[in-house]
């Protein structure tokens, strides 16, 4: 593996696009709430990259609570809001709007840029230690 920081970036920006947002609250709920959540793939993802969806998904845990192992700034909490507003406001099973597609490529690359943040000491020993500090949201069950 190369020894130089500049293919990092790279991976943590396909794990943030293999990330899927839902919103979990109720549709009456006056603040919508969303998680962000591994994307089914079509193929198995790299190693590396498979570390990077956990760690942008960790990521996402911390701009919703505000706080996390980085200092979380003002423009990833409202950018995340503006996509989990969007993604409130369309109508159940629909087709996702214009809106939704550009805040959640917007948002991703703010997961990218925090989980930068986040591993910028030592990227391979703290990918996969963050990595396993991520737990999945428990996995949806569909009642037909």
């Amino acid at each position: 593996m190369s020894h130089t920081n500049d293919h990092w970036k790279t991976i943590l920006q396909r794990g943030a696009n293999a990330l899927s947002f839902r919103i979990t609250s109720p549709p009456t709920a006056v603040k919508p709430t969303m998680v962000a959540e591994p994307a089914p793939q079509k193929r198995a993802l790299p190693v590396l990259v498979y570390h990077a969806v956990a760690v942008c998904a960790l990521v996402d845990g911390w701009v919703a609570g505000g706080e996390g192992e980085v200092l979380i700034d003002r423009p990833a909490v409202l950018t995340r809001q503006k996509l989990a507003n969007a993604k409130a406001a369309e109508p159940p099973g629909s087709t996702q709007s214009p809106f939704s597609t550009g805040y959640a490529a917007d948002y991703r690359l703010e997961l990218a840029r925090l989980a930068w943040l986040a591993i910028i000491d030592d990227p391979p020993a703290r990918l996969e230690a963050l990595a396993t500090a991520y737990t999945p949201p428990e996995p949806r069950v569909k009642l037909v």
